[in-house]
């Protein structure tokens, strides 16, 4: 089914019946593509146990696949890599720098063993769920650009760090000024803050 971005909408549309796509349908696929990382990053994990390859080798494989699913999550925020800007990349950089360090760590506990394999599976799977932090990162940066403003709201089902909690917006507030889930808070790529948007126009308010 083709879908066209609206940039200034900041939606997708579908071509065929012309509606937007809801933004469920959206997060939908960028779940689809954090479950597909964590099936890479496990497959690494295996190669490792099995003695197929070593852990430099399984660090690169790892930095390499979750290189790849930031930049496909956050395409989908952006609406494409034609939109990303060199401030797009920055944060993308940001994000992934965080986890090559948390990877170095993963490699030091490795040599070590202090890890089993069925807890290097675990640990290597749960990386995937960083990349959600970068397609916040990219729908922010390019929202704010066209004046969107935001509420960022608690999960009432969820547990939620300090960190979220004091990052809390019930009003309207510009995209710029709220910080985007996962970034900066303790609950990172398992962030269940929620956002709603809307874009202010001549007349006024509107969704």
């Amino acid at each position: 089914m083709p879908y066209q971005f609206d940039p200034s909408s900041h939606r997708y549309r579908d071509l065929e019946t012309g509606r937007y796509v809801r933004q469920v349908d959206v997060a939908r696929v960028v779940d689809e593509e954090v479950s597909r990382a964590e099936v890479r990053l496990k497959g690494h994990a295996r190669l490792l146990a099995q003695g197929k390859i070593d852990i430099p080798e399984f660090q690169t494989r790892m930095a390499l696949s979750l290189k790849e699913s930031h930049l496909r999550v956050a395409a989908i925020g952006t609406g494409g890599t034609k939109q990303f800007t060199p401030t797009h990349y920055g944060k993308i950089g940001a994000q992934l720098k965080k986890q090559y360090k948390f990877l170095h760590g993963f490699g030091q506990d490795l040599a070590e063993g202090k890890l089993t394999p069925e807890q290097a599976l675990r640990r290597a799977g749960s990386y995937a769920k960083s990349a959600k932090t970068s397609f916040f990162e990219s729908e922010f940066t390019s929202r704010g650009k066209y004046g969107f403003y935001a509420k960022r709201l608690l999960d009432a089902q969820s547990r939620h760090c300090g960190s979220c909690i004091s990052y809390q917006r019930l009003s309207w507030t510009p995209v710029k000024d709220v910080v985007p889930p996962g970034v900066d808070c303790e609950c990172g790529g398992r962030c269940r803050c929620r956002l709603v948007y809307q874009k202010r126009t001549y007349a006024g308010m509107r969704f």
